[in-house]
């Protein structure tokens, strides 16, 4: 009897705790999107599985106060195995790269998880961060991370969609997306290059969505609640 009380204790404290997590985050989605803080992500990898390939650079920029720091910009290569010519062709990243300037992916990815801390994840093709960043979770053995991640290709799809604009698959890569909102041409040949690019978009998006606009509507426009875990 004593037993069953305990478990039944035990299930009402957690329904509380969790009970007390939505309401947090229902108030922190109803808040505008000025309000919050973003963590802009882009990763180079060796292909575009998630299974079977590696990330070997990580570029990241933070957004606060609707405006890019420029400050917390950085590029970090991962000593995560050779590369191969292909990759070297592509990323324009060498062996010789990874040997005088790889980290540790463990200690970076520790880093990475540390600055994700009440900020909102943003990734232009969320698919493919996020099988990336899932496996290296679990490589890596990090701590369970909830968060929001905002996909500005998926938020890009969505407005032109409600303009019935028909356009090819092509359309919504990064270039395009930004040429739609007379954005600056960019060289995009590394991650960082790629999340500055990005965060720049996102900026646009949300001066096109209005101040107005909460985490809550830019979730519906192209963004989900999620879990990484080891």
């Amino acid at each position: 009897m004593s037993v069953l009380l305990s478990r039944m204790r035990q299930a009402q404290a957690d329904m509380q705790i969790r009970l007390g997590q939505k309401i947090r985050r229902n108030k922190q989605h109803n808040k505008t999107w000025m309000e919050h803080e973003y963590l802009v992500l882009d990763m180079e990898t060796t292909g575009l599985d998630g299974a079977t390939d590696r990330a070997i650079s990580l570029g990241w920029v933070l957004i606060k106060n609707g405006a890019i720091k420029l400050a917390s910009a950085r590029h970090i290569l991962l000593d995560n195995g050779p590369i191969d010519e292909k990759t070297v062709a592509i990323h324009m990243i060498t062996d010789q790269d990874i040997a005088a300037l790889g980290r540790n992916p463990s200690v970076a990815m520790r880093y990475l998880r540390q600055l994700l801390l009440d900020k909102v994840l943003v990734v232009h093709h969320a698919p493919i961060e996020q099988a990336f960043l899932e496996r290296l979770w679990v490589e890596h053995r990090l701590k369970p991370l909830t968060c929001v991640m905002l996909d500005t290709l998926a938020m890009e799809r969505e407005t032109q969609a409600r303009k019935q604009s028909m356009l090819a698959n092509d359309a919504f890569r990064l270039a395009p997306c930004r040429q739609r909102y007379g954005l600056p041409d960019y060289q995009g040949h590394d991650a960082l290059g790629d999340a500055m690019a990005t965060a720049e978009l996102l900026l646009a998006q949300f001066n096109h969505a209005g101040a107005d606009t909460n985490l809550k509507d830019l979730m519906c426009k192209g963004g989900k609640l999620i879990r990484f875990k080891s």
